[in-house]
């Protein structure tokens, strides 16, 4: 990748950033909330170190991209880290965001060694390529218009207001088109990653989505509050997973960061988000050969919306939600709650570095549900790569909460590595240390 260079999670490496590079990390910390990159000189060197963030975030003079350490441990050089690394986070959006991932299809962009940001424009290309050669999202809209011809209501106290156009007739009108909310978001995202890409065969795609979607409204300014998962109905549920991938263009991504005459923009992913969902759907998957026999005739709620419950009341209202990530009810009892927390483990101390706040979410989680098995599932990385484990015996209680990792090292895009890791989960789930 001529102009990128690519960093794991907390890895710093020697880059001669600019005063304009400066000027854009600045502003990205300051749009988001969170320090993603951090810039430094030691003994006269330069250097950028990456934080827990992943992305890509393209400054003034390079495109950094940050990727998680989820490679295998025999990967041997930067360049198997790198594509396996990629592998893994585009098989956790496969499952978290159900995207139908193909590797045939973005293999010519791995071994180019395309960063991230342009493996998902060519997903979010080609899939939509494809929805829309199979036809566009279509919805019935109000129409008022002055025509030539009576068609749908007369408005006529409109038309006798306008004496000098009684020619034409003031009519409205329901049309049945593509200019809706959904395609309008589509539209947006079109426009802006047309003008970032650097790939050629993702511009033709985007151009020809450009002609496509000539109808649709190009809106000024689309946010992730625009593109609600509520524009997914059961007549358009196909589309759901692209505007799965909109929303990751949307949320805090693709930001404009101008620094100088030079645009620059971010892509940013919240990996904690992206383990959970991929955690929760892969059990959902594979709940069959995963589940111990007490627990297959249990409910699976991910984020257990329906079934949140909260910790207090003021001024007669609920607060302090609680809302785990995958719930397991059986009637009206919860046999195990399970939350997935893409942190970094510690195998020294005996709470293998579990945080505070974590663990007394967890105590609420028992404690509320009247639980008695509470689960944290982490990654097992290539920082640690044997497998970590703790029972916490609740004082005064028979509940208990434990910390568990499973391994994202493997290839996860293979078959035999998926099978490990239902092992894996099996054994978590049925208590196995």
């Amino acid at each position: 990748m001529a102009g990128t260079i690519t960093l794991f999670e907390h890895e710093k490496q020697e880059f001669n950033w600019t005063e304009n590079d400066l000027a854009v990390i600045e502003r990205l910390k300051r749009s988001t909330g969170r320090e993603v990159l951090r810039a430094s000189i030691k003994g006269g060197q330069r250097a950028i170190e990456a934080t827990q963030m992943v992305g890509v975030v393209r400054l003034a003079t390079k495109t950094v991209q940050i990727l998680p350490k989820i490679y295998g441990t025999d990967a041997d050089d930067a360049t198997t880290r790198q594509r396996e690394a990629t592998r893994n986070l585009l098989t956790l959006l496969n499952f978290a965001l159900a995207v139908d991932v193909h590797e045939h299809a973005v293999l010519p962009l791995l071994e180019r060694d395309s960063d991230w940001f342009e493996i998902l424009t060519h997903l979010f290309a080609t899939h939509l390529v494809a929805e829309w050669q199979r036809g566009p999202h279509r919805t019935y809209f109000r129409i008022e218009d002055d025509t030539t011809v009576l068609k749908g209501k007369w408005k006529i106290p409109m038309q006798l207001r306008r004496p000098d156009r009684r020619h034409r007739f003031s009519v409205t009108f329901d049309d049945f088109g593509i200019d809706n909310q959904l395609n309008r978001v589509f539209r947006f995202a079109v426009e802006r990653l047309w003008s970032l890409t650097r790939v050629a065969d993702n511009r033709r795609l985007l151009g020809t989505l450009r002609q496509w979607m000539d109808e649709v409204t190009l809106q000024p300014r689309v946010t992730v509050a625009d593109a609600s998962p509520a524009l997914i109905s059961r007549l358009n549920q196909r589309f759901g997973p692209l505007l799965s991938l909109a929303r990751l263009f949307l949320d805090g991504g693709s930001l404009q960061l101008l620094s100088g005459n030079t645009t620059a923009f971010a892509l940013l992913f919240d990996m904690n988000q992206l383990f959970e969902g991929f955690v929760t759907r892969f059990i959902q998957m594979h709940r069959s050969e995963i589940l111990p026999d007490a627990l297959q005739s249990c409910e699976l709620l991910p984020r257990a919306r329906t079934v949140a419950r909260h910790l207090a009341r003021a001024s007669n209202r609920a607060v302090f939600r609680l809302e785990p990530d995958l719930a397991f009810r059986q009637g009206g009892d919860f046999p195990l709650l399970l939350d997935a927390k893409y942190k970094r483990l510690d195998a020294e101390p005996h709470s293998l570095g579990v945080s505070h706040d974590d663990f007394y979410q967890m105590y609420a989680y028992a404690h509320r549900y009247q639980c008695p098995r509470v689960i944290l599932v982490y990654p097992k990385t290539v920082d640690h790569p044997s497998p970590l484990s703790a029972a916490f015996h609740l004082l005064d209680s028979t509940q208990t909460i434990e910390a568990r990792t499973v391994d994202l090292c493997a290839d996860l895009a293979q078959a035999a590595a998926r099978q490990h890791l239902i092992n894996e989960f099996k054994k978590i789930l049925a208590g196995v240390t």
